[in-house]
């Protein structure tokens, strides 16, 4: 039977493997211990060329637009330098600037050519841990040890703080009075998301990041446009979060955590790093495994989205589902001693 690797893991190891997009310099040899703000290799990325539409930008026809140039070709411009300009009455004036520094290639026919100076790329470490391996001219590996949970969904880019629990149950909403001043620079962790408010007022305060169960559908679309860090762990919904997730959380409050939303470069998912040297309380190293009896396991699809068990058999033989496909899986056990059969797509090792 195939190894399950888990959505969590109390304590595991960590391996992250970062690349510059374009042949560089590597700064860190195999055994440095790095921190997460270190560099660990940098490289120079060529400048990206632009054709700005300074007709239509300005609302004029292409020979009023060379009239309302602020720059010649050749000219070197600083970033949100004026590149253009109409003024239509006294109170209403329209500006076209340039987005980064660089330098005018040419104008054609109301349009001009931009081209952006080479910027310096540093590539950091990301995690608290030890390098084991370099990439020639491309990076490192990056290894740490510490819990891990991967999102079902994210979105809003890289944060990291201390880690905060607004809630006291898995199944508690994060509602906008939880969310306070008090946690400027902190990762908060709520059961689910459906106030609208609290998202708001985690940015106001500038909350390092969100770690909810689940997100109310219609609070995606504005979790998209704010530039705030957050890790739904089940899905879109109104699950709650896995109480073994949750009670680790608890057990790490007041930890430094990594909070990656967007799922960046090739790390697949997104994830929740709480880096630790050792245990915590009787939390015990995982590793990936076969699925075998005894395994503690959690269920990933309703109606027991989020419950966790213990398998007590597996049938080498299809058995017929709660939906009356054949499928291959396990009878686990749950903790109210319901006992029931799960697909192995419905299920993932935790313990």
């Amino acid at each position: 039977m195939m190894p399950y690797e888990a959505r969590f893991s109390p304590l595991t190891q960590i391996v992250r493997r970062h690349l510059l997009p374009e042949p560089g310099r590597v700064l860190v040899q195999v055994g440095d211990r790095v921190q997460p703000d270190d560099v660990i290799a940098e490289a120079i990325l060529p400048g990206e060329v632009a054709l700005f539409d300074l007709a239509e930008a300005l609302g004029v026809d292409a020979l009023s637009a060379g009239r309302a140039l602020r720059v010649r070709p050749g000219q070197e411009v600083p970033p949100q330098g004026l590149l253009a300009s109409r003024r239509r009455f006294l109170w209403l004036k329209r500006e076209v600037r340039a987005p980064a520094a660089g330098v005018v290639r040419g104008v054609y026919e109301g349009s001009l050519l931009f081209e952006a100076k080479e910027r310096l790329l540093r590539l950091r470490a990301y995690l608290p841990g030890e390098i084991i391996e370099i990439y020639p001219e491309r990076g490192a590996a990056v290894r740490a040890t510490g819990a891990l949970a991967y999102g079902a969904w994210g979105h809003g880019g890289e944060g990291r703080g201390r880690l905060v629990l607004a809630v006291e149950e898995p199944s508690q909403p994060l509602g906008w009075p939880n969310v306070r001043l008090a946690h400027r620079g902190a990762i908060l962790v709520g059961g689910t998301l459906n106030d609208h408010r609290a998202i708001f007022r985690a940015k106001q305060f500038r909350v390092a990041g969100l770690v909810v169960g689940s997100i109310h559908p219609n609070l995606r679309p504005l979790c998209e446009r704010l530039p705030l860090p957050i890790l739904v762990t089940e899905g879109i919904g109104s699950a709650p979060m896995m109480t073994a997730l949750f009670e680790c959380l608890q057990r790490c409050e007041g930890r430094w955590a990594f909070l990656a939303g967007r799922a960046p470069g090739p790390y697949g998912h997104p994830e929740l790093v709480i880096p630790l040297s050792a245990p915590v309380e009787s939390t015990a190293l995982t590793v990936p495994r076969p699925l075998q009896e005894g395994l503690l396991v959690r269920l990933t699809r309703p109606p027991y989205l989020g419950l966790v068990g213990r398998v007590v058999s597996l049938p080498s033989a299809p058995q017929k589902t709660a939906i009356g496909t054949w499928a291959k899986g396990a009878y686990v056990r749950l903790s109210d001693g319901e006992t029931l059969f799960v697909p192995l797509t419905n299920l993932e090792v935790i313990g």
